[in-house]
């Protein structure tokens, strides 16, 4: 078991910053241990009398696999008790009334959370016994105009000591910030109303109204705003990743299914094999079945889970990847829940793991000792269920393939993340099956884009810290 001597300097630097400002947002890339920083921390400060009781915001996988378990890792942290706030109404309200150190509740639960505590506690005029939240992957706060951002509010003042935690804080933009320091700050500094902060910051151009550009001052004046309570942290200069070298394999359509997909494209119709017509009504839906197309099933009628194939060529191209890896274990995002069941279908022999479909903590742990073991040649997993809170698949892979990519940086880092991280001994391959001239090379483009404004932000806020400390 660890203990609070091998934490690295750097870990321990977050902590003191946690434990000396009670409004804090941690910038740390994916490895850096952001968990274990802060479960030091809210030790440190339980001890010191400053935190009664502490509730834990996190996506309900996290809630229920991470904290815990990684608090039994480490010896000051170990005996720390925890309580899960999931399940039915009552469940929750029981859960929330046990007696912990931590209380953990995901995003979801939010709006049911603020009038849990007006209900029991503050119409009553009793004092919380809570007076510290963390926001783990606060990035999903980024919309401040949504109803959980706004049932929290309310009860923010009850939470002196707040802190939030991601390595993808501005995904999509400058913008994605609004939201998380809203809940961290109550709007001090980037103010209360999302409006104020899009009129302050950014313009809509003459040629397209429907574009949100940046002013050109808003990165000097964003950084300057935040830096005082915000700490960024790059693996590469804290705990150097080994590098990933990005593959992109791209594959072709046979002619016969080129044809259909460019009538789809062009004419919003296009018929199956099967001779189901397949109609298409907007650009959104149109842009959907132009993605399931080039991944090799479309799903005719919107909402319903029977689909139909159009072709196998990533499915080939994945085969060809696991031929190439010389035995080695592949972890696989998929797209689609067709995706998926091809997937396992195809590769039967290799009794693969759908990780998604790991429900319980047992299944998990069961999946996770089949990987490290070595006796899972290939292990799939749809990006939004398991981009967080799954730490151990470096230990025995270096191949990622993305059989179809997604629109969200965050997820796309993440997932990327399970294998690129602390612990991972050899430079990581990436392959990302493309179909050539569809919407999958557009995605890796907007993909790009967003790294880019991202990095960018990034840079800048930690430009602005290391100006603050200079002498």
């Amino acid at each position: 078991m660890r203990t609070s001597d091998d934490l690295h300097p750097y870990q321990k630097r977050a902590v003191n910053f946690q434990c000396s400002v009670p409004q804090t947002a941690l910038w740390l890339d994916p490895g850096l241990g952001k968990t274990v920083i802060t479960l030091t921390s809210i030790k440190h400060l339980q001890a010191s009398g400053y935190l009664r009781g502490l509730i834990i915001v996190a996506p309900i996988r996290v809630c229920r696999l991470v904290w815990r378990q990684e608090a039994l890792k480490w010896s000051h942290t170990a005996d720390m008790k925890f309580s899960v706030v999931l399940g039915t109404k009552d469940q929750r309200a029981r859960a929330l009334m046990s007696p912990a150190d931590v209380h953990l509740i995901n995003y979801e639960n939010l709006r049911w959370l603020s009038e849990a505590l007006h209900t029991y506690y503050i119409s009553k005029g009793r004092e919380l016994p809570w007076n510290g939240i963390v926001f783990d992957e606060i990035s999903k706060m980024k919309n401040s105009s949504t109803h959980r951002v706004g049932a929290l509010t309310k009860i923010l003042p009850a939470f002196p000591w707040r802190t939030g935690l991601t390595g993808t804080p501005a995904a999509n933009g400058y913008k994605d910030l609004h939201g998380q320091y809203l809940v961290l700050d109550g709007g001090q500094r980037l103010g209360e109303k999302k409006t104020q902060f899009m009129n302050r910051w950014y313009y809509k151009p003459a040629r397209d109204a429907r574009k949100e550009i940046p002013v050109k001052w808003a990165e000097d004046e964003i950084k300057k705003l935040i830096g005082d309570m915000t700490l960024e942290m790059s693996a590469e200069d804290y705990n150097p990743l080994p590098d990933m070298v990005v593959n992109d394999v791209e594959v072709e359509l046979p002619d016969d299914v080129r044809a259909k997909y460019e009538q789809m494209e062009r004419d919003y119709f296009f018929t199956l094999d099967s001779g189901t017509d397949v109609e298409l009504f907007n650009a959104a839906s149109l842009t959907n079945k132009c993605l399931q197309f080039a991944n090799g099933a479309v799903y005719p009628v919107p909402g319903m889970p029977l689909w139909e194939p159009v072709h196998d060529v990533k499915l080939d191209a994945l085969d060809e990847i696991i031929d190439e890896s010389n035995g080695q274990q592949i972890l696989c995002s998929y797209a689609y829940r067709s995706d998926a069941e091809r997937i396992m279908k195809r590769f039967a022999d290799l009794s693969p793991i759908n990780l998604t479909e790991c429900k319980s903590e047992s299944a998990l742990s069961n999946a996770m000792h089949r990987w490290i073991a070595g006796d899972c040649r290939l292990m799939i997993g749809h990006p939004a269920s398991m981009g967080h809170g799954v730490d151990g698949l470096q230990s025995a892979g270096h191949t990622l393939v993305w059989f179809g990519l997604n629109w969200s940086l965050d997820l796309y880092e993440q997932f990327n993340a399970r294998i690129r991280r602390q612990g991972q001994g050899v430079p990581v391959i990436c392959h990302r099956i493309l179909c050539r001239d569809t919407l999958d090379q557009a995605q890796a483009m907007a993909l790009n884009d967003k790294a880019t404004t991202q990095d960018g932000l990034r840079k800048a806020i930690k430009s602005y810290r290391l100006s603050k400390e200079k002498p």
